[in-house]
């Protein structure tokens, strides 16, 4: 399979302010990029002449500010059509809240989601809403859909929106975020693991006590010794002290940031400061709707927030540098994306306007105000206009609802679709999970049939791969026994099997694309008991 569009991005020119975020942070107050075929040709002052290939290709006027596409390298992408959690009470440890001890996350989230992940029509539909969330919110690159069949095998969703896991791009080494049972268990065979080419980005140390701790402690297989290397990229590290991030820079690790969604759980986030002070490279994520933002616009604004709280640790700069260039360092993408320079690909986003501080703008731009988003040169999402002059067939365009954005479109047609989606549109993904949502007892009933009928033919069929609703062998964190009680810290939070009883479904929302125009959300959001006094409430404005 080709790389993303690899046959589709022509020649286009476009104007505005840049920012290159490239070594020097180069700015471009008014420049032109010009493309070709998907990559950036080059980066010059809009007076300066254009180059001898591009002298028949006008430049369009963005009337805007271009930055790299946004990295997430955190999601957990299929649960993102889920609303907002209201979480309970404070939590301590990731095994606490997800698990079968806590009946409203069976009923929110494992339960509706193991139903909609097997019912073979809201499978795709789940796939394009998702991706199409991603985009609107600036998201270029995010985590995979992973598949998985009842004989074993499983494959990643290739989609209009970059993979980590399944790039096909030589300049793009994919990413892991899954690892076998048995090197999860073994520190040996771990770190084996961490000794191959691929990057993995590996739940590490998620809440604030001891026992979250002693995942990150686990990793000294032998004194002095950790399964620890470049590979190795900890999402989340909550707990972490100073010296446990001094280890982690000695042997080259990185972390994701997911600070909504860890204040909403635990009431606290990663010690960044500290991180910070060793040196370590910082990526954000933005986790998944349940607990987290929309998208990695919103992440962005809640990282500020929190780097404020703990004494003002990251600059504006700083934090654009985690979801674009610093991200694609620790993908060993940095030659290919996360900086706007000749020889990158074209993934682009461009928010309106031209003269604040062009990363305070950034962090502060609302969803309203994208105006553009490419992916190797293709225009995937922006306003009507700009999108009708940058796509040659028109008829591929989907305009987005009205009650979401006004004068937004969709170009979603891929010609290496996964056969998974397909030619589905927007619309329809939409009418569908809201249907499925609001009937979910309907549907649990009808799958269970299906379930039935399966055993019977015994043939190969595809669900969604949901992370610990049912096991796929592979996990998503290590499952290391402390080098002196050798006692095995347990990975996560014990999932009740068995049947999935239908009374205990109930209807639910689609959880709506974009954040300004959700006051379900924001009302949520700033409802919520966990989060530090006032963070709601400043949260929200800077969404809203």
């Amino acid at each position: 399979m080709p790389p993303v569009d690899a046959a589709e991005g022509g020649r286009l020119a476009l104007r505005g302010r840049i920012v290159t975020m490239d070594r020097q942070d180069t700015v471009v107050e008014d420049g032109v990029l010009y493309i070709n075929r998907g990559l950036i040709d080059q980066v010059l002052p809009a007076t300066a002449p254009p180059p001898a290939d591009f002298l028949d290709v006008p430049p369009i006027d963005t009337a805007g500010t271009a930055y790299p596409g946004l990295i997430e390298l955190h999601n957990h992408l299929p649960y993102d059509i889920l609303q907002l959690w209201q979480v309970p009470r404070l939590f301590t440890n990731r095994s606490q809240w997800g698990g079968s001890s806590n009946p409203d996350y069976r009923r929110l989230v494992t339960g509706p989601m193991r139903v909609l992940g097997e019912d073979p029509e809201s499978m795709p539909a789940i796939v394009r809403y998702v991706e199409a969330k991603a985009l609107i919110n600036g998201t270029t690159t995010s985590q995979g859909i992973a598949l998985f069949s009842n004989s074993g095998s499983r494959r990643m969703y290739r989609g209009t929106v970059r993979n980590i896991e399944a790039t096909d791009d030589p300049a793009l080494p994919e990413a892991r975020t899954r690892i076998a049972d048995v090197e999860a268990e073994d520190a040996r065979r771990f770190l084996a693991r961490l000794q191959q080419p691929n990057r993995l980005l590996l739940h590490l140390a998620e809440g604030v006590d001891h026992r979250a701790r002693a995942h990150f402690q686990a990793l000294e297989f032998e004194p002095g010794h950790w399964a620890i290397t470049e590979n190795l990229v900890g999402i989340h590290c909550t707990p972490l002290t100073g010296d446990d991030f001094q280890i982690m820079a000695e042997h080259g690790g990185s972390m994701v940031w997911s600070p909504l969604s860890n204040l909403l759980l635990y009431g606290k986030t990663a010690d960044v400061a500290a991180a910070k002070a060793a040196g370590i490279l910082i990526g954000l994520g933005s986790d998944w709707s349940v607990s987290g933002s929309k998208g990695l616009l919103g992440e962005l604004k809640a990282a500020r927030l929190a780097s404020a709280a703990a004494g003002t640790v990251f600059t504006d700069r700083e934090l654009v540098a985690m979801a674009t260039r610093d991200a694609a360092t620790m993908l060993r993408w940095h030659e290919a994306v996360g900086s706007l320079t000749p020889g990158r690909h074209a993934d682009i986003v461009v928010i309106r306007g031209q003269d604040d501080d062009p990363y305070t703008s950034l962090v502060n731009a609302r969803d309203r105000d994208i105006t553009l988003v490419l992916i190797n040169g293709v225009a995937r999402y922006g306003m009507t206009g700009l999108m009708e002059r940058l796509t040659p067939d028109t008829s591929l365009l989907e305009q987005l609802p009205a009650h979401a954005l006004a004068d937004r479109s969709l170009h979603l047609h891929h010609p290496s679709a996964d056969p998974l989606v397909g030619d589905l549109t927007l619309a329809e993904a939409t009418a569908h999970l809201t249907d499925v949502l609001a009937e979910l007892p309907l549907l649990a009933s009808r799958v269970e049939k299906l379930r039935i009928d399966r055993l019977i033919d015994n043939t190969p069929v595809w669900r969604l791969a949901l992370d610990e609703i049912a096991p796929t062998g592979s996990e998503l964190r290590p499952r290391l026994p402390l080098l002196h009680t050798r006692t095995r810290i347990p990975s996560g939070p014990t999932i009740a099997g068995g049947r999935l009883l239908v009374s205990s479904l109930e209807p639910l929302s689609l959880d709506a694309l974009t954040a300004s125009t959700d006051t379900t959300f924001l009302d949520g959001l700033e409802a919520q008991s966990n989060l530090p006094e006032t963070f709601g409430s400043r949260l929200r404005a800077l969404l809203a």
